[in-house]
């Protein structure tokens, strides 16, 4: 009972977050578009891909240049918001630049996971406060 009590809980969590991210991407087309590139290029990577990254980085920094304060709701518009997208920005810029120098795969491999971290924190920041 305990397993099954854990497991329904485990799936609520993930059903809000799921929502949540949803929400975020319909609001913000342009975080749609790089959550889609960078999920593409991540997961790869993780286990040991990089050709996915060293192939899109490219694309990869134009979607971090589609996204600016003047694209991104209202509502989700905030000092600490703002300066978590710069940050994204600038790790989007230095993955490409290592990729474009053709650094160690280790090296893009960290970047790459602060690149994803960061991603996660903007979303995390445009969630609706919990209750």
């Amino acid at each position: 009972m305990k397993i099954i009590k854990s497991l329904f809980a485990f799936a609520a969590f993930f059903a809000l977050n799921s929502v949540s991210a949803k929400t975020i991407t319909e609001r913000w087309p342009q975080i749609k578009a790089y959550h889609e590139l960078i999920t593409q290029t991540y997961h790869p990577a993780e286990e040991g891909n990089l050709d996915p990254i060293k192939n899109n980085a490219e694309l990869l920094m134009q979607k971090a240049d589609d996204l600016s304060v003047e694209t991104m709701p209202e509502e989700f518009r905030n000092p600490k918001t703002i300066e978590t997208l710069l940050s994204l920005k600038k790790q989007t810029q230095t993955v490409n630049d290592l990729v474009q120098k053709e650094a160690a795969d280790d090296e893009i491999t960290k970047a790459l996971a602060m690149l994803h971290d960061t991603f996660h924190k903007i979303v995390s920041m445009c969630q609706p406060e919990k209750k």
